[in-house]
């Protein structure tokens, strides 16, 4: 604990000191995106032309495609697993991919820090503390470490965290695996913001999560249907950790908690509680839609939660299947279908992208476009 706290003090010296908008890098020259807005009209002039299946792309955030000489469609890659295990040829995967898109895409990965850490190759962050650890630290010292990954993010060619936690959470599965960073909410406000503070000027975009909240649950949702019977009053109070962050967040990650004062799905397919993500300003994204339990737990078929996750509102659906996986679902086929099968799907689906485009705006994304 001495030697990360030593450690963290040190970096962070050295990186409050530098140019807080960070250097340029891959993705884009525009840093410090907090502080820019989106051009309204040019991205009307992307969303008016774009065709219905390159809409569609927008809305997937999607593990790396298997053809790496195919267009790239979606609107961002996941990396996750073994894909940033060699640096250089996941920055060569991510120059490449861009390349071959017409949209850039969000390269996104999730750095919460200790052993939640995508990057721990990269020699910047090998000694990144926990969430747990960074909450006894002070504002700027977390600050600096946010600013430190968003830099390491950068240089690789990633350009979306999908991160910080802002579970509030005294006991309960995120108490257990260290990822929240605290039981009381002032802390969580306190410290998740600091962390999106630093990827913000560092250029990387925030995305929290687990909203509303996971609070003190024992259950890890990715295995077990996990239930909250939480009265809104006190849903409502578990997201507010997420308001404290307000204008360094670019979205928020639904949880996979079923609500049951706001309905009996989970949070990534109710319709009220993607709605109350939009009231922040943000987009929404799915947690992993491919997980197998979760149709199960539904009593369903894989296809349909993923139609379901478009129907609640979500602006991002995640899969940590390949898009053109010939074992995997057909995701552009299930949702152009599924936005041609009435005009209110095809507006749905144009207020999601422009949802999404407004964010690659402010990211520096669309110039040029």
């Amino acid at each position: 604990m001495r030697a990360v706290l030593r450690s963290s003090l040190i970096f962070s010296l050295t990186l409050v000191l530098s140019t807080v908008a960070g250097a340029a890098t891959p993705g884009g020259k525009h840093q410090g995106i907090h502080d820019r807005a989106p051009d309204e009209a040019r991205v009307e002039r992307v969303l008016q032309s774009l065709s219905p299946r390159e809409k569609v792309g927008q809305l997937l955030l999607a593990y790396p495609q298997v053809g790496k000489e195919n267009p790239v469609e979606v609107g961002g890659v996941l990396f996750v697993g073994g894909t940033l295990r060699k640096l250089e040829a996941a920055k060569e995967r991510i120059r490449s991919s861009r390349e071959r898109a017409r949209i850039p895409p969000f390269f996104a990965v999730d750095i919460e820090g200790g052993g939640f850490n995508r990057l721990n190759r990269h020699p910047a962050l090998k000694e990144l503390p926990s969430a747990r650890d960074m909450a006894t630290m002070e504002d700027a010292t977390v600050e600096a470490w946010g600013l430190r990954v968003g830099k390491a993010m950068r240089e690789v060619g990633l350009n979306m965290n999908l991160a910080p936690v802002f579970d509030v959470s005294p006991k309960g599965h995120m108490f257990r695996n260290g990822r929240a960073f605290s039981g009381d909410p002032e802390v969580v406000k306190q410290k998740a913001t600091a962390f999106a503070r630093g990827l913000a000027k560092a250029g990387v975009v925030s995305i929290g999560k687990h909203f509303p909240g996971y609070g003190d649950l024992d259950s890890d949702s990715d295995h077990v249907r996990a239930i909250a019977d939480w009265e809104v009053e006190r849903v409502r109070q578990e997201a507010s950790a997420f308001l404290a962050a307000d204008r360094f967040l670019g979205g928020v990650m639904m949880s996979n908690i079923v609500y049951e004062k706001l309905g009996q799905a989970p949070a990534i397919l109710e319709p009220s509680l993607v709605a109350m993500a939009h009231e922040g300003g943000w987009i929404s994204v799915t947690d992993d839609v491919a997980i197998r339990a979760l149709a199960e737990h539904l009593g369903t078929e894989r296809d349909e939660v993923v139609r379901r996750a478009f129907l609640a509102g979500n602006d991002l659906i995640l899969t940590t299947e390949p898009p053109d996986w010939s074992g995997g679902l057909d995701y552009f086929g299930i949702l152009t279908k599924l936005a041609a099968s009435d005009p209110k799907m095809a507006e749905q689906l144009d207020a999601a992208v422009r949802r999404v485009l407004r964010l690659k705006d402010r990211m520096g994304l669309l110039e040029g476009m």
